[in-house]
């Protein structure tokens, strides 16, 4: 049975125009997974999920802003979020990022995709919502993990492919009536590898499809909707 997610991408520069809304994700299997709408706002340059033995590692940094903490909040369905715990805004990795892992049994992570928010507080009790972050477990031969965010600069969308091997990966963008509009394929080494789908923030409004497949066999398919 399909199921299907939306989320809604809006321009990030104190704007408030939405650019993308709607989302259907699903493998070469054809397993898919449901929510309804949601928002993103958010000021990081960075947020990123790489996936472990049974847990998400979310990492990220902030553009601007003062912040006092974060909380991490994550949602199986995209509209109800529940709070998994907190970060302060000193505690700072070596490599000068924010790290949360968020730890969940693998039957949990094969029957979903995860959206994941940040609650960012200021000092004066102020607080603002990340974008959302989509990230989806594999764990197969060629791909242990994919998620898909906007740019929060330029608004592109942002594609993570976390890979077991050398691997192929492929992106298209397809409009309304099927017919191409962006195509970019990657030789990638083993490892995380992130790629901007450049200029997909310049297209006409309507609706398309995001389609990412690695040695054309995991595939993840998208729909969005240029708002």
């Amino acid at each position: 049975m399909k199921r299907i997610i939306r989320f809604t991408l809006p321009l990030l520069l104190a704007i408030t125009t939405v650019l993308f809304a709607g989302a259907i994700p699903s493998t070469v299997m054809d397993s898919t997974i449901s929510s309804k709408s949601i928002t993103l706002h958010g000021s990081l340059s960075v947020f990123n999920a790489a996936y472990g033995k049974n847990y998400f590692e979310l990492n990220w940094n902030t553009i601007a802003g003062d912040f006092d903490h974060f909380e991490i909040e994550r949602s199986l369905d995209g509209e109800t979020f529940e709070k998994l715990g907190e970060v302060k805004a000193d505690e700072l990795s070596a490599a000068g990022r924010y790290l949360f892992r968020d730890h969940f049994k693998a039957i949990t992570a094969r029957n979903n995709d995860f959206f994941y928010r940040l609650k960012q507080y200021e000092p004066n009790g102020n607080f603002s919502y990340s974008k959302i972050l989509i990230a989806r477990m594999y764990n197969t031969k060629s791909l242990a993990s994919l998620s898909v965010t906007p740019d929060p600069v330029a608004n592109d969308i942002l594609v993570n492919v976390q890979l077991n091997e050398n691997s192929f990966v492929m992106m298209k963008v397809l409009d309304e009536s099927g017919s191409l509009v962006l195509k970019e394929g990657r030789k990638a080494d083993s490892g995380s590898s992130t790629y901007s789908l450049n200029d997909t923030h310049n297209l006409k409004k309507g609706l398309y499809t995001l389609e990412v497949t690695v040695n054309s066999r995991e595939k993840l398919v998208m729909k969005l909707m240029k708002g």
